[in-house]
């Protein structure tokens, strides 16, 4: 495979579907605010049959060549002025992107769906888990992908799994020129009899000191600290309603491991409405 991205670059994986078309639109978008080039990479889908891949080797080249051509062009209506290239990879795409990855500073992929509309399908989940860069996964209303003018959330669980996540949204947040939401959550519950800590007032606190060096780097970002009770995955499940994009981190467990200890991130790819950026630890 020819590679074409470096560590500054954004990648997006397409296909035919208009959810790769939208989430191609809002790579452009991503990778204007950047000043970062954008390569978009088609692969074939590791489904298909041998009389499939054969009728591809055959026939397809001018098919692929078209939706590469129909995606620069859209690009280019998003941006125009963005540097565009692309490329056909070879192996199944949740391999094809996963080894570009490893040469780019985000990839972007669009929510490609299992049962129906709301789970996110097997791609995008491995992508997700094993990319060496953020992998930012588009989802929002079809047609209009670029809600701009919207802050940007960031979650923040006060440990180190954190801070790709809250660097990356400072970076961005910078490039969109928007406010930045740091969230942070914690478990609400009953404190023993005779017992009165002000939990609320230490999650504030340790808010505040996840931001202090970030604040500083990036002055010119407009903070909104956002401490609540409660589940990390339903708060942030609500603030996605209201941010043009939601940044959380991940330990990139692998799916057996996630479903049996939970993840909020995976839980956020299923169920948000807007675009969500995994940053892995």
């Amino acid at each position: 495979m020819s590679i074409r991205a470096d560590r500054t670059s954004i990648v997006v994986g397409v296909d035919d579907s208009s959810t790769a078309l939208n989430a191609a639109r809002w790579a452009a978008y991503l990778a204007g605010a950047l000043h970062a080039p954008l390569l978009i990479a088609y692969a074939q889908p590791h489904s298909a049959t041998a009389a499939q891949q054969l009728a591809e080797h055959i026939h397809a080249p001018n098919s692929v060549d078209a939706t590469l051509e129909r995606t620069r062009q859209l690009v280019y209506t998003c941006d125009p002025d963005v540097t565009v290239s692309a490329v056909r990879p070879e192996g199944p795409p949740a391999d094809a992107l996963v080894a570009l990855s490893a040469h780019a500073h985000i990839v972007v992929v669009g929510a490609q769906t299992a049962f129906g509309d709301r789970l996110v399908g097997p791609i995008t989940m491995y992508v997700a888990q094993h990319a060496h860069c953020p992998v930012g996964v588009w989802r929002g209303a079809y047609g209009r992908p670029i809600p701009r003018g919207k802050p940007v959330a960031v979650g923040i669980d006060g440990t180190e799994l954190s801070i790709p996540a809250i660097a990356h949204a400072f970076e961005i947040a910078a490039a969109f020129g928007v406010p930045l939401t740091a969230v942070h959550c914690w478990p609400s519950r009953i404190e023993p009899r005779g017992h009165h800590l002000d939990r609320g007032g230490q999650q504030r606190t340790l808010l505040a000191e996840s931001l202090v060096g970030w604040r500083t780097e990036y002055p010119d970002v407009e903070v909104i600290e956002m401490p609540a009770p409660g589940l990390a995955r339903s708060v942030l499940n609500e603030i996605a309603r209201d941010v043009q994009l939601l940044v959380v981190g991940s330990h990139g467990r692998p799916t057996a491991t996630a479903l049996l200890f939970g993840s909020t991130s995976r839980d956020l790819l299923h169920h948000t409405t807007c675009p969500v950026l995994v940053c892995r630890s």
